[in-house]
């Protein structure tokens, strides 16, 4: 029994990380792992959590400012992303200008792709 909980921890573990949207970090090359100090992430994958009527059509959203806003995004018609945080006005941002990473809990991003405006 104590192997196959162990088993499911390593399978389970972060090591890869989250895929999801970051904010650009300066002089981060595709490839490079590097230490988020203020992570603004959009996870791709996990659920939003707060009780929205687009709930199920919206992913969860984080960001460090000196506090922690927790929310949700979702993407608008013209490729942006909106962001909804309790107690804040809606934010939005060209999901074009975005990097995208692994993120793991300890906050480390494996940078897998540069914001795609470069790319022009």
């Amino acid at each position: 029994m104590k192997k196959i909980l162990l088993a499911l921890l390593v399978a389970s573990g972060t090591a890869h990380g989250a895929e999801a949207y970051i904010y650009p970090v300066r002089g981060a090359k595709v490839g490079q792992t590097i230490k988020l100090q203020f992570p603004t992430v959009l996870y791709l994958h996990e659920k939003c959590e707060l009780p929205l009527v687009n709930a199920p059509n919206m992913r969860k959203y984080v960001s460090y400012r000196g506090v922690w806003d927790v929310g949700c995004w979702g993407q608008t018609i013209d490729g942006d992303a909106f962001m909804v945080v309790p107690k804040m006005s809606t934010t939005t941002v060209p999901l074009n200008t975005l990097m995208r990473a692994n993120v793991s809990k300890d906050w480390e991003a494996k940078i897998l792709a540069g914001p795609q405006y470069l790319n022009r």
